[in-house]
């Protein structure tokens, strides 16, 4: 008899949801509760320093960003105040003086000419000799004249340019023992400016000053518009007759100044001929006698008289 031959069924299969708690939970079957809370501890410890992590980075972030915005905001500042202060600012010049010289006594200038001046002041005993001295002239309230006072009160007719060239300027006398010679000192902060300003005036110049160094009650007759500068210089030589006696008629050999040197000091000079002993003399000039100082007169004594005062201030 054969055995009874059974059909195999198939296995049913089963399907099983694998999930968190299971595994919490098989978890805490087959662990002690302790290690459990351990596990829990670690996991909390671990979650809070990556969150402290990720916060740390975003606030490094932050910051360098802030860092930099601030360094690009700081250096644009600085480039707008260095082009402000290139571009939209004066510079501030040192102030130049003429010097330290004696002064004379306050001279009111409101009822007086410049020849009436230097009548008073030749006919003064109490110049030293070979010093030069400014004349202290005021004006209303006893105030000192301006610049440009002082321009009008001797006739001197500046350009502008040549004006704004000059600092200060003050007029001062040397007595030299036989006369009282005056002069123009002037401040120039920049040289260079000044140098050009008084080439370009030198058409003109003499002219300009010859009402202080021909300092006679007598006025100055015009001049002829085409030659005002040589009738100047006659009229300056015809005044110079009185306290020059050599000097006879002087009529102008250079209309033109020319560069020469005097106690080594470089001047600008117009010169003329005496016609009774055939001399040539200088009859106006202007130098520097130091690098910001200019002296405008008739006589390279009067400037190295002024240069000598000015060396001993340094």
């Amino acid at each position: 008899m054969e055995p009874e031959q059974t059909t195999p069924q198939p296995e049913t299969e089963q399907h099983f949801a694998h999930t968190y708690q299971d595994d919490m939970s098989k978890a805490m079957n087959a662990t002690d509760v302790t290690e459990v809370q351990s596990l829990l501890t670690q996991a909390r410890e671990q979650e809070a320093e990556e969150i402290i992590t990720v916060t740390e980075r975003r606030e490094k972030s932050w910051y360098s960003t802030t860092s930099f915005l601030l360094i690009v905001l700081t250096l644009a500042v600085l480039a707008y105040g260095a082009y402000y202060y290139m571009h939209l600012t004066v510079p501030i010049q040192p102030v130049v003086s003429v010097g330290v010289f004696s002064n004379t006594d306050p001279i009111a200038t409101s009822n007086s000419s410049i020849g009436s001046v230097m009548a008073t002041l030749r006919a003064s005993t109490t110049l030293p000799a070979g010093k030069p001295v400014l004349v202290n002239l005021v004006g209303e309230n006893n105030v000192a004249l301006t610049n440009t006072q002082l321009y009008s009160f001797i006739g001197a007719e500046l350009s502008q340019p040549l004006q704004t060239a000059i600092e200060s300027a003050r007029l001062g006398v040397v007595n030299t023992g036989k006369d009282i010679l005056p002069f123009v000192i002037v401040s120039v902060p920049n040289p260079e400016k000044a140098s050009n300003a008084f080439t370009s005036e030198e058409p003109l110049l003499f002219s300009e000053f010859s009402q202080l160094f021909n300092t006679t009650e007598k006025p100055v007759a015009a001049a002829p518009a085409e030659n005002s500068q040589q009738a100047a210089l006659s009229a300056l030589v015809a005044s110079q007759k009185t306290s020059t006696p050599a000097v006879t008629a002087m009529p102008v050999t250079s209309s033109t100044f020319q560069s020469q040197y005097f106690y080594n000091l470089p001047v600008r000079s117009l010169t003329g001929t005496d016609t009774a002993t055939g001399e040539q003399r200088i009859v106006f000039l202007y130098g520097y006698a130091n690098n910001n100082v200019i002296v405008i007169t008739s006589t390279p004594e009067v400037l190295k008289a002024v240069y000598d005062t000015l060396i001993t201030q340094h």
